[in-house]
């Protein structure tokens, strides 16, 4: 990969932090509504003046990474990758990443990152749908769905979104898994994540055979929890 040159580096810079003073601007599911806020925090130096939405992150990393031993060149899909906090720190790790974000000012962010920093990061501007799961690869390490997988029952309903989840899981050695778990905690609401019972309820139902892990919970964003299945594909 040929190393970006130095004006080539200010170029993606000033792409990077146009597309964050974008965000907020209009109300998009799983985005920060706050203007010019990313969700999670960019996970590189130069960027540390950017305001995130949602800055307590290293704790979940660490619970990740305590569960995912990573081979070089292992394959990790992370659906609603925002701006690779996570997607980042995999690549770090030896890792292949294929990020989804489908939102298109916030992929735009990703994608600039990825390239300013010669990342085995591959940005994918689309959301995962029924319809997509053709598009994905066949087996990967682990697919992290980390307070996302409730915008994928709002946009494809919860046939669709259960669908999805079965499919991922047959693909994936290990998933990530995390959504509300308070009835009044989430921009969308749905019945089926507003406790940790009806959660936990909804993927024993959905993955019966997956061995279920509750891994941390999230005290600074309304003790929002962290859960690793492995073993649920059909």
């Amino acid at each position: 990969m040929l190393t970006p040159s130095r004006s080539e580096d200010s170029r993606l810079r000033a792409r990077i932090r146009a597309r964050v003073r974008e965000l907020g601007r209009r109300y998009e599911d799983g985005n920060s509504d706050l203007l010019g806020y990313t969700y999670h925090p960019i996970p590189f130096e130069g960027f540390g003046d950017l305001k995130a939405h949602r800055l307590a992150c290293e704790e979940r990393l660490s619970a990740i990474l305590r569960e995912l031993p990573l081979a070089e060149g292992d394959w990790v899909l992370d659906v609603g990758a925002n701006v690779g906090f996570f997607a980042f720190s995999l690549d770090g790790r030896g890792a292949f990443v294929e990020a989804y974000e489908p939102h298109s000012a916030t992929f735009e962010i990703g994608a600039a990152l990825a390239k300013l920093h010669e990342s085995n990061v591959l940005y994918v501007n689309r959301g995962v749908s029924v319809a997509g799961l053709r598009l994905l690869r066949a087996h990967y390490r682990a697919v992290l769905l980390l307070s996302v997988f409730h915008w994928i029952v709002k946009q494809e309903g919860e046939a669709g979104a259960s669908h999805i989840l079965r499919d991922l899981a047959g693909r994936a050695d290990m998933v990530f898994f995390e959504v509300p778990c308070e009835a009044g905690e989430a921009m969308f609401k749905h019945p089926r994540f507003s406790s940790r019972e009806s959660v936990e309820g909804y993927l024993r139902e959905i993955l019966p055979a997956a061995r279920l892990t509750l891994l941390a919970q999230d005290d600074s964003w309304c003790a929002r929890l962290l859960y690793k299945f492995e073993g649920g594909g059909a």
